[in-house]
């Protein structure tokens, strides 16, 4: 079956942020008094800010709450980050070709709809997307298929008619347990622990990957990417 849709995870992906999730996150706990490492944080990368509140504070933290520490430490990350926001190489020429033949674009990301906002306006990359999946749109974080599979309702596509672009091993779970394609970026993990979950494709820049989707137009009309 022909790849009908690019369903893109945000964080990573569409912008090369991990870094500085990870600052944040850590200025986070620290301001509330607890110590969190690096690899945790990228442990944990596409799992909701939940799992993350309740790691760090050791508890259940109740939604009230845990929405108002989101708010705090997603602050905190646009604040650090918005001097080094930027496109990845590549991107935007991706996108283009992508929508030239046809493929519709979509984003589903387990970020606030603060973070999505900050991104898409920021850039100047809104316009590219038919859908937007955010956080406050489905009930389970990846590796859970949710966000993925909502995107799919939304587009009227069935899941084996979507690849997914990724940064991490939860979201390659997710897309795959969507029962759907995935191509990973090396953005965010080393090749080899992204290549052990068996990804479609893994890439090191949309510069790369474009001349491999649509090499050959006419060889790939009707058929499937990858």
């Amino acid at each position: 079956m022909r790849c009908r849709a690019f369903i893109f995870d945000m964080d990573g992906t569409l912008v090369d942020n991990c870094a500085w999730h990870v600052l944040a996150w850590r200025e986070f706990a620290r301001r509330h008094g607890r110590e969190i490492t690096e690899r945790q944080v990228l442990d944990w990368m596409g799992a909701t800010s939940a799992f993350y509140m309740n790691r760090i504070f050791g508890r259940n933290v109740p939604r009230a709450e845990c929405d108002e520490l989101t708010r705090e430490k997603e602050a905190l990350y646009r604040e650090l980050y918005a001097p080094h926001l930027r496109p990845p190489e590549g991107l935007v020429e991706m996108l283009r070709a992508a929508r030239e033949r046809g493929v519709r674009l979509s984003i589903a990301t387990g970020g606030s709809i603060d973070n999505v906002d900050f991104v898409l306006d920021g850039l100047g990359l809104r316009d590219w997307f038919e859908v937007v999946v955010d956080a406050s749109q489905y009930e389970h974080g990846k590796p859970a298929p949710d966000c993925y599979l909502e995107a799919a309702s939304r587009l009227g596509l069935d899941p084996s008619e979507c690849l997914v672009f990724e940064d991490a091993v939860g979201g390659i779970r997710a897309a795959k347990a969507a029962g759907m394609k995935v191509a990973v970026i090396t953005a965010t993990m080393p090749r080899d622990v992204l290549a052990a979950e068996r990804p479609d494709c893994v890439f090191d820049s949309f510069s790369s990957l474009t001349p491999q989707l649509f090499a050959v137009d006419d060889a790939l009309r009707g058929q499937s990417l990858f």
